[in-house]
Parts: structure tokens; C-alpha cells; sequence
């Protein structure tokens, strides 16, 4: 099966298109991850496309509101 990247991070995982084990890359990552730090990884058979890892907050902290006295 050719590589759909030429990078060398690849790794078993289960497709749910191809109903079964699959090798998975890593796309060229186009939010800045380094290489190898990208949680987003595609089977290398259909595409489908999942993420490994854990996921970052963006949320802003809110702030508690008090009464004004």
C-alpha cells in the first residue's frame, strides 16, 4: 500500500470506513505542530481522518461574577 505522505509517522489504528485495522499517517499539519505532534492522523487506505491525543482548551476562564453592594 503506497504512503499517502512522505512522513515517517505512521501507526495501526481501527478505520471505521475500512471496518478494520488500517495503517494511519500524519498529513503535513497546517496548524503548526511540529512534525510528529499533529494529533490529526488519515488512513492511509481511504482518508479517513481522526484524532489521537489530548485535546487543548481554548475556552476563555471565566471570571466569577460578584453583587455590587
Amino acid at each position: 500500500m503506497p504512503a499517502l505522505w512522505s512522513f515517517p509517522e505512521r501507526r495501526s489504528e481501527c478505520c471505521p470506513s475500512c471496518a478494520g485495522v488500517r495503517p494511519f499517517e500524519q498529513p503535513p499539519c497546517a496548524d503548526g505542530h511540529e512534525q510528529g505532534e499533529c494529533p490529526e492522523w488519515a488512513c492511509a487506505g481511504c482518508g479517513h481522518a481522526i484524532l489521537l491525543g489530548s485535546a487543548e482548551s481554548t475556552r476563555p476562564v471565566r471570571q466569577p461574577v460578584t453583587a455590587a453592594a
